[in-house]
């Protein structure tokens, strides 16, 4: 590092008057520009953290504001059913009874479903009333889409919550 340092003063040294200030001046502007840059980046960082936080204070708020409508949602029912059960009358109470291709239990709380070449609008619709009324959940899903459209075929597997 000393031989580096020692040939830019040489080179200095060696330089003109005229051309040494030339060099200081572009020196202290090199300087000044990557103060400038790393100051408008820290600005920037510091922007996009306070319109996060904004957003992550107005989320609060609204969760604030539905607790109250949360906490006196109806209690789902059927608990006293057998998942199966309550898979084979939702799906065909929701229009999927056709595609409802089997179901069989999985674990003490569980029950895996595969449907195949359902409407995907009918499946979303079903999922919902499925987790609201009977307090079943999602664990895991497979979805593939079909040559039909808007048709998919799934596999899924259900916990009651």
């Amino acid at each position: 590092m000393s031989t580096l340092s020692a040939r830019l003063a040489s080179w200095y040294g060696a330089l003109q008057p005229r051309e040494q200030l030339i060099v200081r001046v572009g020196a202290i502007l090199v300087g000044l520009l990557l103060i400038a840059g790393s100051v408008g980046r820290m600005h920037t960082l510091v922007s996009g953290a306070e319109k996060r936080l904004a957003g992550k204070r107005a989320d609060i708020v609204y969760i604030g504001s539905v607790m109250a409508e949360l906490r006196s949602a109806p209690v789902p029912s059927g608990g006293g059913q057998s998942l199966v059960s309550v898979i084979d009358r939702t799906t065909r109470d929701g229009g999927l009874g056709m595609n409802l291709r089997g179901t069989e239990p999985s674990g003490m709380n569980g029950v895996r479903v595969h449907l195949e070449g359902a409407s995907f609008d009918a499946l979303a619709t079903w999922l919902l009333r499925v987790q609201r009324e009977y307090g079943l959940t999602v664990q895991a899903a497979t979805l593939e889409r079909t040559d039909a459209p808007g048709r998919v075929n799934a596999n899924l597997t259900f916990v009651r919550s």
